[in-house]
């Protein structure tokens, strides 16, 4: 059984190398490594050369955007399941974390964990999920998308959506969530989520937000007036999203 570990980068050499470290530094090499850049211009394609005998693919080219590179990761891949850990992002301090997580893994599902959380090189805290999840949950809330781990199968039919900017991965989880896919928890946490990244910037969460409510009022209207349909603040809210009103 293989993992693909998936990169993603743009203009952020020092996070990708921490990353890129983190990685090739397991003791084991049940892993294929995959690095996308979106053609950066800060070094980051001159470290990824440097390194290139660690690597067992990577590319450093304009792209569309966060899900467009994840989506060519996908492509490239060869592994049974696929693990994201964009730059920045860094597995623990284990460097055995790779081998403990294959022995968890032997069914055509989402896997998820508990995931730390870091700031400026300091531990803040680790986000637990709930053992068994439920359709209201993943309707209102998100997993991060550094704490999951998908079966490879999962992507035959599935891409990440290309036209969203910061909660594909969200639709993606409820989607499969939908359509009867196994999330399997597992308390393991195997990674370190960069809140220097752009996601967890104040404006990118602000929009972020912004742009799950449209689509879940757009694309989920059922679920949408299940769990929102009394609630006048969430209503509002959609109303100044559609109506652009600031």
């Amino acid at each position: 059984m293989k993992i693909s570990i998936i990169t993603i980068n743009y203009n952020n050499v020092e996070g990708l190398k921490k990353t890129v470290e983190s990685v090739v530094n397991q003791s084991s090499k049940v892993f294929e490594y995959i690095v996308i850049d979106g053609g950066s211009a800060d070094g980051s394609a001159e470290y990824l050369l440097a390194h290139n005998e660690n690597l067992n693919y990577w590319v450093s080219e304009p792209d569309k955007g966060i899900y467009n590179a994840m989506n060519k990761g996908i492509l490239q891949a060869r592994g049974d399941y696929f693990l994201f850990l964009n730059s920045g992002d860094i597995l623990v301090d284990d460097k055995e974390i790779i081998n403990k997580i294959v022995l968890t893994l032997n069914h055509q599902a989402v896997y998820y964990a508990p995931i730390y959380l870091k700031k400026n090189n300091l531990t803040e805290s680790k986000i637990e999920y709930p053992e068994n999840l439920d359709e209201r949950f993943l309707f209102t809330n998100t997993i991060c998308q550094q704490a999951v781990i998908y079966h490879k199968s999962l992507f035959v039919d599935n891409v990440f959506d290309e036209k969203l900017k910061y909660i594909s991965d969200w639709k993606m989880h409820f989607s499969l969530f939908k359509s009867k896919t196994k999330f399997i928890h597992f308390n393991i946490p195997f990674a370190i989520y960069d809140l220097n990244g752009l996601t967890s910037k104040g404006a990118t969460k602000y929009n972020s937000h912004k742009e799950r409510l449209k689509v879940q009022f757009l694309e989920f209207p059922f679920y949408f007036f299940k769990y929102y349909g009394k609630n006048w603040r969430v209503q509002l809210k959609l109303l100044k999203i559609l109506f652009k009103i600031n």
